[in-house]
């Protein structure tokens, strides 16, 4: 009968009928079918029932790799840094993720005056979000070398603190230490201990000639993740944003999501920024050059809110903890206004209140042009 509950609560699950798949789910618990907390897990999470999901994976006999992830970004979400910051350490000190990309040692807090320590990671935007802590490295002593993936080496090469930047598959047999960009975090501390150090990342803003309010857009993450649904809108729920006057709309749009330009939904003039756009250098000049930035929580949100720049963000009914669970703002990009869903896939009220808010901006930038 539990394989049975197990098999139904999957199935609940793929049709999205979250309450009847948490029914199965307990009913697989009490039967004692082993590893079905996990799936429990993710269904209390997507419900917003941030305890029961830690409850959950705190019973699991055997974790895996998603699980812990999982209870991280969870504890999180529920405000326990400390305990976020713990499971962190544990999972890089005993290769939980992985194993190590490097064949030096892991730093775990030595002393780095004079010491050279590579800091690597291999995403976009928690790597644009966690080199924050580069220049701390720096001014501990150390010399600091930076490993990341081909689009994010022209724009790291702006952070303080950083001797050279490299690829991924550099040789840095040369450094005395690595560490992963996420162990930063809990080393220095969650944003709530480690106060905002001011834009971090920046570069030229390229030149826009449109008068009036200029706004960049991204709707969809171009990544292949397992949330990618929460974080990917359609071009079409941004239509609210075509009753702003006088506005100037930049689609900062890259990967498969930008053929929805090909044509723009009615109503909607966007220009097609993607083919001066090499890089994430490339990204943040153009929004250095904007108002405002409107982006689904994307790589994108993150260099804009690492920059300091005016960033609207679209966040999932349940958020990525950078965005915490509630509220228009982020600890983590002070610049940054989080516009939330009132209700999950709703886009359309989102890009709507974004679009009253944007005449307000227009009419501000307005007045700035004309008294200026």
């Amino acid at each position: 009968m539990s394989q049975r509950n197990a098999a139904l609560a999957y199935a609940a699950f793929e049709d999205g009928n979250l309450e009847a798949a948490a029914a199965y789910v307990e009913a697989a618990v009490e039967g004692g079918y082993p590893g079905i907390q996990q799936l429990g897990a993710v269904i209390a999470h997507q419900r917003g029932d941030y305890a029961g999901a830690i409850q959950m994976l705190e019973t699991l006999e055997q974790a895996t790799e998603a699980s812990i992830s999982l209870l991280i970004r969870l504890h999180l979400l529920a405000g326990d840094a400390q305990r976020a910051g713990q499971l962190l350490l544990d999972c890089c000190r005993y290769n939980a993720f992985g194993p190590p990309l490097y064949d030096v040692p892991r730093w775990q807090g030595e002393p780095l005056e004079r010491r050279r320590i590579v800091v690597w990671g291999a995403g976009f935007g928690d790597d644009i979000m966690y080199v924050r802590y580069v220049p701390v490295l720096a001014e501990r002593g150390a010399e600091v070398v930076v490993a990341c993936r081909p689009a994010l080496v022209r724009l790291f090469e702006s952070l303080d603190g950083v001797s050279r930047v490299v690829t991924l598959d550099a040789d840095v047999t040369d450094c005395d230490y690595h560490v992963q960009t996420a162990e930063l975090v809990a080393r220095f501390g969650i944003a709530d201990d480690c106060p905002w150090p001011g834009a971090y990342l920046g570069a030229t803003a390229q030149t826009f000639d449109a008068p009036g309010l200029r706004v960049g857009l991204v709707w969809a993450s171009a990544a292949a993740h397992f949330e990618v649904a929460d974080k990917s809108a359609a071009l079409a729920e941004m239509t609210a944003l075509a009753s702003v006057p006088n506005a100037t709309f930049y689609s900062l749009q890259v990967g498969s999501p930008q053929a929805q330009l090909h044509p723009a939904p009615a109503g909607l003039v966007v220009e097609d920024l993607a083919p001066q756009l090499r890089d994430f250098a490339d990204t943040a000049a153009a929004i250095a050059g904007l108002d405002v930035v409107i982006s689904i929580d994307t790589a994108v949100a993150n260099l804009a809110g690492a920059m300091g720049a005016n960033v609207w963000v679209a966040a999932p009914f349940i958020p990525d903890w950078r965005w915490a669970s509630e509220g228009p703002t982020s600890t983590w990009f002070p610049t940054a206004t989080v516009y939330r869903q009132p209700r999950r896939g709703d886009w359309r009220s989102v890009f709507e209140a974004m679009a009253s808010d944007l005449k307000v901006l227009q009419v501000t930038v307005d007045d700035e042009v004309a008294t200026s």
